[in-house]
């Protein structure tokens, strides 16, 4: 048994990690603003932007996962308070902290920075993992996923598919199908976690981590929309949405966000629990059906492209 410290574990995440952190026999307690109560766990009840909130807190741990460290500054404070003390320490990054490598996928020794699709979110995630290679003296893990899905996403993606299928809305479907996507349940995100929680990892473990699978945007949407049952009718964004940016009327950008995950299959010779396939239908079962078609409203920009058909 080793006592961690999850931070955040309120949100997707954590409903998929904390519980499999418990079923392999460890001892957790959860740092958020303590908004939601998580059963079976002790809380520290802190606001990790503030400063204040963080210095006041102790306790040592044998592991520390940051679910929810999106900014230097928040890396920073959090580390300041628990990073010298802990055995381990796990970092949730994102595939967002990478520059553009428009030739190939990024991987783990490409230049950070965040490309510019992402904004600032790119940059300030890259920033956060750039203070931990620079000052982690702990056993350092730092784990780069691209999109995750699964049972309680809070991103409106999958669901945003089975919405429209099953209220008879169409999809639009942005750009030319150049832009590839690529997946990791989060199920399979918690049991990547749990084994760095017990791995003798050395001194620093940098991973993408994804389902090797990668797929296009069309693809993506016939795959999750064949789930429902109901008839999937797609609108070409190329065609009807020209000049209007992607996430204004689809869950994604048409941009690639996928990566090369040869090192960790190499190192790992890892088993991923699911496929995207299995995944997706895991993901559908957890749903009221009923529920689903009015799960997520049509935006303002996706009316006005559709109402020009």
């Amino acid at each position: 048994m080793k006592k961690i410290l999850v931070i955040g574990g309120s949100g997707f995440v954590g409903a998929a990690l904390i519980p499999t952190l418990q079923e392999a026999g460890h001892q957790v307690t959860v740092l958020n603003r303590g908004n939601r109560r998580i059963n079976g766990v002790a809380q520290i009840v802190a606001d990790r932007d503030r400063h204040e909130d963080m210095t006041q807190q102790s306790g040592v741990f044998d592991v520390v996962v940051d679910t929810s460290g999106y900014t230097r500054q928040q890396v920073k404070t959090a580390f300041s308070a628990f990073g010298e003390t802990a055995r381990n320490w796990i970092h949730l990054s994102s595939a967002a902290v990478y520059r553009e490598t428009p030739d190939r996928l990024p991987a783990e020794d490409d230049p950070l920075g965040g490309a510019n699709i992402w904004g600032a979110y790119g940059v300030d995630k890259s920033e956060a993992d750039e203070f931990l290679i620079g000052r982690a003296k702990c056993p350092l893990v730092i784990l780069r996923p691209p999109y995750l899905y699964g049972p309680n996403n809070t991103n409106d993606r999958e669901t945003f598919v089975w919405s429209r299928v099953l209220s008879e809305r169409p999809v639009i479907v942005p750009g030319d199908g150049a832009a590839q996507f690529q997946f990791l349940h989060v199920q399979d995100l918690a049991e990547i976690v749990a084994h760095f929680v017990d791995a003798d990892f050395g001194k620093r473990a940098i991973y993408n981590v994804a389902e090797p699978e990668m797929m296009n945007a069309e693809t993506w949407v016939k795959k999750v929309a064949a789930l429902s049952g109901g008839e999937l009718k797609v609108v070409s964004g190329e065609a009807q949405a020209t000049g209007v940016t992607a996430r204004k009327y689809f869950p994604f950008r048409d941009y690639t966000c996928a990566l090369n995950v040869s090192k960790f299959v190499r190192d790992m010779n890892w088993t991923f629990r699911f496929n995207f396939d299995s995944g997706i239908t895991d993901t559908f079962s957890s749903y009221n059906v009923d529920e689903l078609q009015q799960f997520s409203p049509s935006s303002a920009e996706e009316l006005r492209i559709l109402d020009m058909l």
